[in-house]
């Protein structure tokens, strides 16, 4: 019997109802989540593994992915099953749009947010406001909340925390650690220039010399 939390309303009609995945994507501070395509979530290749990796829960949560959004009612009782299975669906929707945004349609998708500036600028001045991709540290879903997702810059080639405005956590692994270097692999006419001009520090208007002005920098050219 189907649980009643998966369904979009109390007698399980969908008429008008946003799908799971587009309220999820609606939520707040998901504005980088781009929509799975059902077909990719439906396809088994596309999910080996992830059953080992999302626990028991997992054909709960891949049922109200593929569903409809849960009701204000269903989400205003904490004691509700639709919960613990939601924690899950949104693990498991994360890591399958990680893998999702590595293929072609993913990728097309992506670039739209990326002409749009949905995901922001380099906080570097010298970058001019270049747009910045999601990126992971890690593939794997952290339980510990180490793995939060950073910004890259593809013209210092930086990486930059990802300030989301009420704190709230996102996996990098949602997103993954190949994604924005096959991006900028596949779309090399987004690849943006080096910086144009370099900060050049100064005291009293002479610059200081480099042997007392940049240590990391020294240590690089020894590398």
């Amino acid at each position: 019997m189907q649980e009643p939390a998966l369904s979009s309303s109390d007698d399980g009609s969908s008429l008008d109802e946003p799908t799971w995945v587009s309220w999820f994507c609606m939520l707040r501070n998901h504005e980088f989540f781009c929509e799975v395509d059902p077909a990719f979530v439906q396809d088994r290749f596309n999910l080996y593994g992830l059953k080992e990796l999302v626990g028991p829960l997992y054909s709960e949560a891949m049922t109200m992915i593929l569903g409809y959004a849960p009701t204000d009612k269903q989400l205003a009782d904490p004691t509700q099953r639709i919960h613990k299975v939601l924690d899950t669906a949104r693990i498991l929707y994360g890591l399958i749009h990680a893998r999702y945004i590595l293929t072609a349609q993913g990728l097309s998708d992506m670039k739209a947010k990326y002409k749009a500036h949905e995901f922001g600028s380099c906080p570097r001045t010298l970058c001019d406001k270049q747009t910045v991709l999601p990126v992971g540290l890690s593939d794997t879903v952290s339980n510990s909340q180490e793995n939060p997702l950073k910004l890259f810059c593809a013209r210092c080639q930086e990486l930059y925390e990802h300030q989301v405005p009420d704190g709230s956590y996102i996996d990098g692994a949602f997103f993954g650690s190949t994604f924005p270097h096959l991006f900028l692999q596949t779309f090399r006419e987004l690849r943006p220039p080096p910086p144009s001009c370099k900060y050049v520090p100064r005291v009293f208007g002479f610059k200081i010399h480099q042997a007392e002005g940049d240590p990391q920098q020294q240590q690089q050219q020894q590398q």
